[in-house]
């Protein structure tokens, strides 16, 4: 899930003195006033995205960009939508207004791109595919704006905003997942940075595919793993944020480790508790390659700064000791938990994480 982490740096002098590294410290009120700034500004872009929102050649566009997915998702960056219309008379106004807002909100954030995401683009695309509609919530009469840093994990909705005739910004709805994926909602944000934004092979439909029916293992028999159920989408991933990037950890007691860092894909895949299988081979299952157990951790994957988390591999043999090794991962990714997949496990066991279960096959 997203988070806001606050940096709390302390400072020490000696003396009075002032050594060189201090004057590179960022206290946190200043990341607190930072992030403050960022918030407001996001809220202020909201206006004038609204307003061009009314014209339909401008909502065409925006769909257009949506689609192309050009960095893995829904979205099209501010700055793209500014180089399109610079020159356009009618939008002059709001067009200097969003390009004043998003230069600020660039530079507060370490040149991070502020964006806007599209969620009904991922509607309208199945809906084109399937050739059918599948709405499931009340239709709004116009846009509704959001800004991607306010979101209730409680309730799993965010306030939207709309625009009265004055031009004001006045609260509409506190908006769900449902009502965004089925209306024209506009979600201010920002990229994720340090994560894959890749999503080849994102299909419509979910690919899950059943093991071939024998329940136990052989040694040195291909083993696959990447198959996921979600059993709470807005705990992994708030809808602000668009589509999952799961990263998944196998370490056997051997000490031999497959690790692989998914595609991102939509969050149709994984609505109302459905399987998706990325197909991952994980290798060949012999007892001497990666001993009689597997341990397999798996990471819900948002960026950040460098960080880490630790995995336990328990003993090879009976009366061993576990160690403790240590993952690299970002400051804002989702920790999912690890599970012990043992060799003499049916092929038909899942496995439960924090917010998702998993399994294997074999094929």
């Amino acid at each position: 899930m997203k988070k806001i982490i606050i940096l709390f740096v302390v400072t020490m002098g000696l003396f009075g003195c002032e050594d060189n590294s201090s004057r590179n410290v960022v206290s946190s009120q200043e990341i607190k006033d930072n992030t403050k700034e960022i918030f407001e500004l996001k809220q202020k872009a909201i206006v004038p995205i609204l307003e061009m929102s009314k014209n339909k050649q401008f909502k065409q566009f925006i769909l257009n960009e949506c689609l192309k997915q050009e960095h893995g998702e829904y979205n099209v960056y501010l700055s793209k939508i500014i180089a399109e219309y610079k020159d356009n008379i009618s939008f002059s106004e709001p067009i200097q207004e969003l390009a004043a807002l998003s230069a600020r909100i660039k530079s507060l954030n370490g040149g991070i791109e502020p964006l806007l995401f599209y969620p009904r683009a991922e509607t309208i695309e199945e809906s084109r595919l399937n050739q059918k509609s599948s709405a499931t919530a009340k239709l709004a009469e116009q846009t509704v704006g959001v800004n991607q840093d306010v979101y209730d994990p409680i309730t799993n909705a965010s306030p939207g905003y709309v625009l009265t005739f004055d031009g004001e910004l006045i609260f509409y709805d506190n908006i769900t997942e449902d009502f965004a994926w089925e209306n024209d909602v506009w979600v201010i944000g920002q990229e994720e940075t340090g994560v894959n934004m890749s999503s080849v092979g994102d299909d419509v439909f979910s690919n899950y595919f059943s093991t071939t029916g024998i329940p136990s293992r052989s040694d040195g028999q291909a083993e696959f793993g990447g198959i996921v159920q979600v059993t709470d989408l807005g705990a992994i991933e708030p809808w602000v944020a668009g589509k999952l990037e799961f990263a998944i950890i196998c370490k056997g007691t051997s000490g031999n480790e497959v690790k692989k860092e998914f595609d991102k894909r939509k969050r149709s895949h994984f609505r109302n508790n459905k399987w998706y299988d990325y197909q991952f081979f994980i290798g060949n299952w012999t007892t001497v390659a990666f001993g009689n157990l597997m341990v397999e951790k798996w990471m819900e994957l948002d960026g950040g700064q460098s960080a880490s988390v630790s995995m336990t591999i328990p003993p090879a043999v009976p009366g061993g000791v576990s160690i403790s090794v240590t993952v690299p991962s970002k400051s804002k990714d989702d920790d999912l938990g690890q599970t012990i997949v043992q060799f003499t496990d049916s092929m038909e066991q899942e496995y439960n994480l924090s917010h998702i279960n998993i399994k294997r096959k074999h094929q």
